[in-house]
């Protein structure tokens, strides 16, 4: 069986997987960033009873590895009395590993804002949070959407991950075909494939957004 015949044979299944790894970047990615924003709004806190854990969680969720923290969901929930589907529990465990990481691009993003854009913000009436989100946080986002583009492909490439709890994503497709049709190299070609071509968008995508924000400053 050639690897063409493979791939032609096996198409729907891997296109299940592809979907499902679809799904696990469209929960976890806005996830990841709102939380971001909130986190990085802590973090800039001059409050130091509210900037310290937000930093020791930050660094703890940086320094642990993702997969580790998806085991944590998967086996940790059912011990608290929630048992969720391992797709959720993992989309959870990515989502707030990369949290911490968004956090941190928006933080120097925001502190390459320069301190009168605080201050003007203040000079029209607005409240610190006002001035964060609605003044400060745009021009941010702007400066930083290189770095967000390089961790949306790091989250990408961390759905693989959940192949490991039995989660038939793209990966564990790839390792279901193999075993079945002991294609194993040809196999595993698609899949990077897939990957690929959903990686290349995304940069493309961000490209075009960097070019964009270019643009306006």
């Amino acid at each position: 069986m050639t690897w063409l015949s493979v791939v032609a044979a096996w198409l729907p299944q891997f296109f299940d997987g592809f979907l499902v790894t679809l799904a696990l970047v469209a929960m976890c990615l806005p996830a990841a960033i709102v939380l971001g924003m909130i986190l990085v709004l802590a973090r800039l806190s001059s409050r130091a009873f509210v900037w310290g854990p937000v930093y020791g969680l930050i660094e703890f969720l940086r320094n642990v590895p993702t997969f580790l923290l998806i085991l944590v969901a998967y086996y940790g929930m059912p011990l608290l009395g929630w048992r969720l589907d391992g797709l959720y529990c993992a989309a959870m465990a990515i989502a707030i590993q990369h949290t911490a990481y968004i956090a941190e691009v928006l933080r120097g993003g925001v502190g390459a804002v320069p301190r009168t854009q605080w201050d003007a913000g203040r000079a029209i009436g607005l409240k610190p949070a006002g001035v964060f989100y609605r003044v400060v946080l745009p021009q941010a986002a702007l400066k930083v959407v290189p770095a967000l583009g390089n961790q949306v492909v790091v989250l990408i490439k961390d759905t693989s991950l959940v192949a490991g709890i039995g989660v038939v994503d793209l990966t564990l497709s790839g390792k279901l075909l193999m075993e079945r049709t002991a294609a194993s190299y040809e196999v595993f070609v698609v899949v990077a494939a897939f990957y690929l071509i959903l990686t290349t968008l995304t940069s493309a995508l961000f490209v075009w957004l960097e070019a964009i924000a270019r643009k306006r400053r």
